[in-house]
């Protein structure tokens, strides 16, 4: 495996504890660093042979509005925000590349998704040891964290993204147990993934995980083990501990509050509905409006609102929703198609539809779409079942 991949599969596993501040809320983490790195790894291995992937017109298409968006802002903002837009849209194309790297048969598909499913695996048990030993997030409050108590948020420090990940690793690993052989170490690993999944007590992700495995069950016909499944994770949550506001299940707090955060988008797209108000220069906009407060402690989510396609038209308008759900709709058509391939890839495409339903579904509560290591996840994961449809070509 080449080194930048030892070092991108680092960057995933060390989630925020390897990011660093760099100015008006804007961070750097090893993961974006190490994609670079994996993008210079494909840039130098690629030499004269050309590889252009089927998704390219959309990539390339919602990049051009996302820039055309923040370029509107100059002259209207200072010029360090246009700055800070201008570094998210170099991580949102970076992050996107990475497709065209799993997709140009550089590296092996088995290769890319051992390094995604192990990175799972490893982000849960690192989360099961925090689950036991360091349960409180509310000493870093003043860092800007939420106080996540009494769950589980492994290296992401948050349990709604930490959720997502496991879900995708539990539905990865659950392809592979009824694929292949049933052994310890993927039964293992099927039972450390959803035992971290249960214990984030993240309705969204567990929502997500519900319904990625009901479209894997329909695609695959594995419906009696996909009923099975939700009944021992009901079963599960039922006799879990719900003490604490955390650990409620029907707790409104973050409900009230993801409501708010969907009236403030809406009344964003109604102030400027074609281009937006720049991507992404949101953090800037909720600071002018009073929206957060950090005078006291840094806000985490001061860059983004909670859902991604109303992030989308916040930042850039109906123009940029066409373009993003153009997108999202190549990408299901992608593994639709697929599912019309060879037998190992009909099983990888069922996979992929239900990882990318999960994903959408969980992107209606969290911000999840434009979240690094979901990005990283959904790209590598695309080209990948890419891959597969040009082998032997």
């Amino acid at each position: 495996m080449p080194f930048a991949l030892w070092i991108l599969v680092a960057g995933f596993i060390g989630g925020q504890l390897t990011a660093l501040p760099l100015f008006a809320g804007a961070r750097l983490s090893l993961l974006d660093a190490a994609v670079i790195g994996v993008l210079l790894y494909g840039v130098s291995q690629t030499g004269k042979k050309r590889f252009i992937p089927r998704l390219w017109m959309p990539i390339i298409g919602f990049s051009v509005v996302a820039l055309v968006s923040l370029g509107v802002t100059v002259g209207s903002v200072p010029l360090y925000v246009v700055g800070g837009g201008l570094l998210y849209i170099i991580r949102w194309v970076s992050f996107a590349a990475l497709y065209w790297v799993a997709a140009s048969r550089l590296i092996r598909v088995t290769t890319w998704q051992t390094l995604l499913v192990g990175s799972g695996v490893v982000m849960a048990l690192l989360g099961l040891v925090q689950y036991m030993w360091y349960p409180d997030l509310r000493n870093l409050a003043y860092l800007g964290w939420d106080p996540h108590y009494q769950r589980l948020f492994s290296t992401l420090l948050d349990p709604n993204f930490t959720g997502i990940i496991l879900a995708f690793t539990a539905l990865t690993l659950l392809s592979w147990c009824t694929q292949k052989k049933w052994n310890m170490w993927r039964l293992s690993g099927v039972m450390v993934t959803l035992t971290s999944l249960i214990l984030t007590y993240s309705r969204s992700s567990l929502i997500a995980f519900f319904v990625g495995l009901v479209v894997w069950g329909i695609y695959t016909k594995r419906k009696a083990l996909v009923g099975g499944l939700m009944v021992l994770v009901a079963i599960a949550l039922l006799v879990l501990p719900g003490t604490g506001e955390g650990r409620n299940l029907f707790r409104t707090v973050s409900t009230y509050a993801r409501i708010g955060s969907m009236e403030r988008a809406i009344s964003l797209i109604h102030e400027k509905p074609l281009t937006g108000h720049g991507f992404n220069i949101l953090r800037f906009v909720a600071r002018d409006r009073s929206w957060i407060d950090e005078s006291v402690a840094p806000s985490r989510a001061g860059a983004g609102l909670d859902t991604s396609l109303f992030f989308v038209g916040a930042t850039t308008g109906v123009i940029g929703m066409a373009v993003y759900g153009w997108l999202l709709a190549r990408l299901f058509q992608l593994g639709l198609v697929g599912l019309r391939g060879k037998e190992q890839t009909k099983e990888e495409a069922a996979t992929y539809i239900a990882i990318l339903s999960a994903a959408i579904v969980h992107s209606l509560f969290i911000n999840s779409l434009f979240y690094p290591w979901v990005m990283m996840w959904l790209w590598i994961a695309t080209g990948t079942l890419e891959q597969r449809f040009t082998a032997g070509k």
